[in-house]
């Protein structure tokens, strides 16, 4: 009995023993388990700051791949957290697999985002090579507009041959008073011609567009056969000479002139003969022109005039003398027009017609024929070869004007940004969108 009391007592002792120590186990089990916990939650929240830090910019598929990645370390994490020495060192590897697994991913990322940018934009070019081709198309527009406009010419002088008609007709009443008529068709005449701009050798301004010009015909070759049929030695030239302004305006460079002249058209006189007398025009011509820049090898001049006739010819056999009309006064007009090429170099070939009449008032007297008047016309159709020589441009400015700049604007591609700069930009981004 007394065994049987003792063997109790100490079961029941043993018992008591045993749950004191198996409470005393589980305590220390989950004072572990907890203070694990408090460990991995901290390791997790340093390891995605340090994600946040060296995260690369790398657009939409940069941030995907990092968030996989963040979403592995802490299933690794929290897989771990039972053991502190081990998981920690577990975890260093895993952190920098993991980092350097989105450095790799990092490139192709930034250039999937790049090639996405280039699509998004329309297939648009980099900033410097648009930049580039701007700076060309510009420099294209410049050199198109800078010869576009034709430099004008310092020196021209031609030499070339000329077929001069001519027609002097008077009034109803010239051949009741025995005047008659006269008729050439054509009369062969050489002549030259020039224009001379001597600042413009030196200067673009305005001093460039004033110069001297000239021309001189001398007819050759030429007989009249008088009414008996005789005939009669026939001269005629005339020259012209004078000051010339032109004004710039592009590829129409209008011009006004005045200049002194003479006309000459004289017919050996016979001893019975008094139906031709001899004409010599004195005259002041002003005048208006321009030329018109076809092409750069094509220029068109034109010109209309007014004659003041101071003479239309006096003593001895011409119109106004005693034997014929010595009242008789003059006045004239004329229109010409030419076409110059330049053919090569300085060498260039020019054509073009002339016209010229003179309206002749007689004021007859009771000692002279009662005749009115005579119209007298003049066509010449010409062609030679011409020197010209180029000036420095001819501006309509003042004297070593600069020249301007062209007005069309340079348009500048964005400058593109640094590295480091789109780095930070797209860091930032991500962190906020976070």
């Amino acid at each position: 009995m007394k065994s049987l009391v003792a063997g109790l007592v100490g079961a029941f002792v043993l018992t008591s023993l045993g749950s004191d120590a198996s409470a005393a186990r589980a305590d220390e089990v989950s004072s572990v388990v907890a203070l694990a916990k408090k460990d991995g939650a901290r390791h997790g929240v340093l390891v995605a700051k340090a994600k946040k830090r060296k995260r690369p910019a790398g657009g939409g598929g940069s941030s995907k791949a990092a968030a996989a990645a963040d979403d592995s370390a802490d299933d690794d994490d929290s897989a771990k957290g039972s053991s502190s020495a081990s998981s920690d060192s577990s975890d260093d590897v895993k952190e920098e697999e993991i980092f350097g697994k989105t450095k790799k991913k990092a490139a192709p990322a930034a250039a999937a985002a790049a090639s996405d940018d280039g699509e998004k934009s329309g297939g648009e070019e980099s900033p410097k090579a648009s930049s580039k081709s701007v700076e060309t198309v510009s420099s294209k527009a410049s050199d198109e507009e800078s010869s576009g406009g034709s430099t004008l010419s310092a020196l021209e002088f031609g030499l070339g041959a000329k077929a001069m008609f001519r027609q002097l007709a008077w009034t109803s009443d010239g051949r009741a008073a025995g005047l008659g008529p006269y008729t050439l068709t054509p009369g062969p005449e050489t002549g030259l011609w020039l224009e001379f701009y001597p600042a413009a050798f030196g200067t673009s301004g305005f001093a460039a567009n004033v110069g001297l010009f000239g021309r001189f015909d001398y007819g050759v070759g030429v007989s009249t056969t008088l009414a008996n049929g005789d005939e009669a030695a026939t001269k005629f030239r005339d020259f012209l000479g004078g000051l010339k302004v032109r004004i710039p305006m592009g590829t129409f460079i209008p011009n006004v002139s005045l200049a002194y002249g003479q006309q000459v058209f004289e017919i050996a006189q016979q001893q019975t003969m008094t139906d031709l007398p001899q004409l010599a025009y004195v005259f002041v011509r002003p005048a208006l022109g321009a030329r018109v820049i076809l092409a750069p090898e094509v220029s068109l001049d034109i010109t209309a005039a007014y004659l003041q006739v101071l003479d239309p010819g006096s003593g001895g056999d011409h119109i106004r003398s005693a034997r014929y009309f010595p009242r008789a006064a003059a006045y004239g007009i004329d229109a010409s027009a030419s076409v110059a090429f330049k053919l090569s170099g300085t060498i260039g070939a020019r054509g073009g017609v002339d016209w010229r009449q003179y309206g002749i008032a007689l004021r007859p007297d009771s000692t002279t024929r009662s005749v009115a008047g005579a119209v007298d016309r003049y066509i010449v159709a010409w062609a030679g070869v011409e020197v010209v020589l180029d000036g420095q441009g001819g501006a309509a400015g003042g004297d070593d004007e600069p020249a301007k700049p062209s007005k069309r604007k340079r348009r500048h591609a964005p400058e593109p940004k640094d590295d480091d700069e789109s780095s930070d930009d797209s860091s930032s981004k991500s962190s906020d969108d976070e």
